[in-house]
């Protein structure tokens, strides 16, 4: 082989290095501004369900505030109830205790 080949080859295999860098560097340009054009075509679409989701959470949190209260009082009740069910027990045993001792 001649010095021109080897020049030619040289070259060739130069240019097509370059090309292919070159080629990758723009394919990725040209994907992130793709990348960017879709997000932002859908930024508003995310922060409309975004602001939808808050707006879910925040009402099943004033539904769990409201549902703690209830329990809290029906707690109450329960505790009354069961003040009320010790006496009438309580009750019921000196009344038995009494008949029986009647008898």
């Amino acid at each position: 082989m001649g010095q021109e080949t080897i020049r030619t080859l040289i070259s060739a295999i130069g240019g097509a290095v370059m090309t292919g860098i070159f080629g990758v560097w723009l394919q990725r340009l040209k994907n992130q501004g793709s990348n960017e054009n879709i997000y932002a075509d859908h930024t508003n679409d995310l922060f409309k369900r975004l602001d939808r989701i808050t707006n879910e959470r925040d009402d099943l949190k004033e539904q769990v505030i409201e549902l703690k209260a209830q329990v809290q009082n029906l707690n109450i009740v329960i505790d009354s109830l069961n003040e009320q069910m010790a006496s009438l027990t309580a009750q019921l045993n000196e009344f038995t205790k009494q008949e029986e001792e009647e008898k």
